[in-house]
């Protein structure tokens, strides 16, 4: 006579119920977790605790006190005393420029140039190793990424960058090429 076995109590049945309750467990803590019960709430909009409350007081409003007075941007505009320049093969144009703050003590030069390479034999480097910046009297590299190889008889557009000091009264650019440094001054106007 043969015994019938109940599922559950084969191999086969008592795996797949454990499955079923690691299963139930692993969904349990996923919804515990959720709604917070396994750590603190990240923020959202609770409302804050009494030790978080920050009561800032307006120096007009005590004796005796003057509120700072603001400092007052300036708008500065970059001007260059040339904006063309040919050397052998090579034609560089000034298309525009700009200064913009990027901390309290430094600007950030912005040059757009349009680079032709006239050679009739080989393309050439329209790269940051070609520009420098003289500020009160010292070279500074460009701190931006330009790095092109412009084929003979083309040309390109780039933009060189250069971080410079609020404090700065002398600043010029200066074009490296073939063995010549060529200086273009640069008159900062306020506008």
């Amino acid at each position: 006579m043969s015994e019938e076995k109940n599922f559950w109590t084969t191999l086969p049945g008592i795996i797949t119920g454990l499955a079923a309750v690691v299963t139930a467990v692993t969904g349990l803590v996923v919804a515990l977790n959720g709604a917070g019960v396994f750590s603190k709430p990240t923020g959202g909009n609770k409302a804050p605790a009494k030790k978080d409350i920050v009561v800032k007081k307006d120096a007009d409003s005590l004796p005796g006190k003057q509120a700072e007075q603001q400092t007052v941007v300036k708008k500065v505009k970059p001007v260059f005393a040339l904006t063309a320049v040919k050397i052998e093969d090579h034609d560089y144009k000034i298309l525009g420029s700009s200064l913009e703050a990027i901390t309290p003590e430094t600007n950030l030069l912005k040059i757009k140039i349009n680079y032709k390479n006239n050679s009739n034999y080989s393309p050439a480097t329209f790269w940051n190793e070609g520009f420098r910046l003289s500020i009160d009297g010292s070279l500074t590299a460009p701190s931006g990424d330009l790095s092109e190889l412009v084929a003979r008889h083309a040309e390109q557009v780039g933009t060189i960058t250069f971080e410079v000091p609020n404090s700065v009264k002398d600043i010029a650019l200066h074009i490296l090429d073939v063995e010549k440094d060529i200086s273009i001054p640069i008159k900062l106007v306020t506008n």
